[in-house]
């Protein structure tokens, strides 16, 4: 998603706020608070499944995401 913007710039010369169009804020809010799709909310379901039933290999290890995101 491509997101048309202005930066508002504070006092310090830093960037302190972003104006968005309205229907764009509406859309990322929906998609923060709002219902998970259906789709998601069985990939929930299944995840959900596993940790309950102990399948550890469903996920994927802390240190392998640190590892891939360079962190």
């Amino acid at each position: 998603m491509t997101i048309t913007h202005q930066t508002v710039i504070g006092d310090n010369g830093k960037p302190s706020a972003v104006i968005i169009p309205w229907d764009v804020f509406l859309k990322v809010r929906d998609m923060l608070e709002g219902e998970p799709t259906p789709e998601e909310a069985e990939a929930m379901k299944e995840a959900e499944a596993d940790r309950l039933n102990g399948n550890a290999d469903a996920f994927t290890d802390l240190e392998d995401i640190k590892a891939e995101l360079s962190l």
